[in-house]
């Protein structure tokens, strides 16, 4: 590399002294402002050709080769064959995985239903089981047009079992071990609020049953004056009632790839949260004696909470092709650019007439602004969990709920181009800030997370994800479709 980039050099110096023997030469003041003009731009180039192109290429090539011979073999077409199943090709049976360190490695399974028992219906269902035994589950169905009307309406079940859980003490990193199984039952109800489809209000409730105990490591459990386990309902059981409602706004051209347009949502719910159930102050390793009872009991305080959330996303598209999505041969050729990949492939790519191509044809620029917030009914008295959390779907990547808060709000910026047909190259850069208080906002809680990836997709879902992101120089890998 290092031999390429002294002979880049050279040639450049070469160039140089050529453009300035022409200039000995008598010729227009036209001409001459043409070679200065040349060696200029000679010299902007030049970080292009020997630094940025370069770690291009480096972070392109272990992603070229694979591609290229997942479509030279047509290995996403058959896949997708394989899980596709009914006479109307309506239902998808398929397993995924999801690769993290430690107890969150999952592999799962899905059975994805459209026109199941009626038309405009969908059904899916999906479980996992995860490295540590912990196993979740979920089935959700939607009707469209009900009755003949644009009303839709939809059921959820939830159900969790998680013996690694854990929750956050809100505005610190302190994390706390706290098993868990949940379950959860949701019927929601929505329509069109213009004439139009880019106009959605909908309406919901849901039942939740928490069933929390405390955990075996004794050195884990939180006992805290400012965190008071009876004001909190920590290791204790409960039920909780939110009844919510939304507005969407949505013009975006394609679902799972959109290039152009915007979705903005506003959100609120309020929580009915029942009595604790209490738990016995021996099971948190304390001394009855010393403590004064034998159990914590609820501190009859207001449970209640309202949660609110904004969201809004806006794609640019840059490029002078109608069209975001690369056509049959257009993909083939442009497969061939990336795994025929050359430093004199390079420097023609980085060539100024060719700067605007490489850097703003057929690519889409993604921003998000979120805020989500949490307001208490009686300060100190909505459950432990429930606080908003900074994590991967704020999103902040690399995260992994590291905090949790009454207030948060995040921006984001993603940068995509076509790599293949069906797989997109992503850019990403995110922030995110909280704060205890609306007004107390302060870049003391101000974080950031960056990286790159890449995703294969279908024209309706996720096949699967690639990802590096920092601050924690982590790989997140993902197979197995979503919506």
């Amino acid at each position: 590399m290092w031999i390429y980039c002294n002979q880049l050099v050279s040639r450049a110096q070469e160039s140089e002294n050529q453009d300035a023997k022409k200039m000995e030469q008598p010729e227009s003041s036209e001409n001459v402002e043409d070679s200065d003009s040349f060696r200029w731009s000679s010299l902007w180039m030049w970080p292009f050709n020997n630094v940025i192109q370069p770690v291009l290429n480096g972070l392109i090539y272990p992603v070229a080769k694979p591609v290229d011979y997942a479509f030279k073999n047509e290995i996403i077409e058959k896949t997708v064959d394989m899980i596709t199943f009914g006479e109307k090709r309506n239902i998808w049976v398929y397993p995924g995985f999801n690769l993290k360190p430690g107890s969150q490695t999952m592999l799962g399974i899905t059975y994805r239903h459209r026109g199941m028992i009626f038309e405009k219906d969908y059904f899916v269902l999906q479980g996992g089981y995860y490295a540590n035994g912990d196993v979740d589950l979920t089935a959700r169905y939607t009707k469209h047009a009900l009755f003949g009307s644009k009303i839709f309406g939809g059921f959820r079940y939830n159900m969790v079992m998680d013996r690694d859980n854990a929750f956050i003490v809100p505005e610190t990193k302190k994390k706390f071990l706290e098993p868990d199984s949940t379950f959860s039952f949701t019927w929601r109800l929505g329509a069109p609020v213009t004439n139009t489809v880019n106009w959605n209000a909908e309406i919901w409730v849901t039942t939740k049953f928490y069933r929390y105990s405390h955990p075996d490591v004794e050195d884990s459990v939180l006992v805290s004056e400012k965190f008071p386990i009876d004001d909190r309902g920590i290791y204790q059981n409960r039920n909780q009632f939110p009844i919510g409602a939304s507005i969407v706004y949505d013009n975006l051209d394609n679902a799972y790839a959109p290039s152009r347009g915007s979705r903005a949502m506003f959100s609120t719910s309020y929580s009915f949260v029942g009595e604790y159930s209490g738990v016995k102050v021996s099971d948190l390793g304390l001394d009855p004696a010393d403590y004064g009872a034998d159990r914590i009991e609820d501190s009859k305080k207001n449970h209640d909470y309202l949660s609110t959330e904004f969201m809004f996303q806006h794609y640019f598209y840059i490029g002078k092709t109608k069209n975001y999505m690369l056509s049959v041969s257009e993909a083939r050729k442009n497969r061939k650019f990336y795994t025929d990949f050359s430093w004199e492939e390079a420097l023609r790519v980085w060539r100024p007439e060719q700067v605007y191509e490489t850097l703003f044809e057929r690519r889409v620029i993604a921003l998000q602004y979120r805020l989500i917030d949490l307001w208490e009914m009686e300060e100190g008295g909505a459950p432990h969990d429930v606080f908003p959390k900074l994590n991967a779907g704020t999103p902040l990547r690399g995260y992994g709920d590291g905090w949790s808060t009454h207030h948060l709000m995040s921006l984001s910026a993603e940068y995509r181009w076509p790599v293949d047909r069906f797989v997109d190259g992503v850019l990403f850069d995110e922030y995110g800030m909280i704060a205890p208080k609306f007004d107390k906002w302060s870049f003391a809680h101000y974080y950031n997370s960056w990286g790159f990836g890449i995703r294969a997709r279908m024209p309706n879902m996720y096949l699967f994800r690639v990802q590096y992101w920092q601050p924690r120089s982590e790989w997140w890998m993902r197979l197995g479709a979503s919506p």
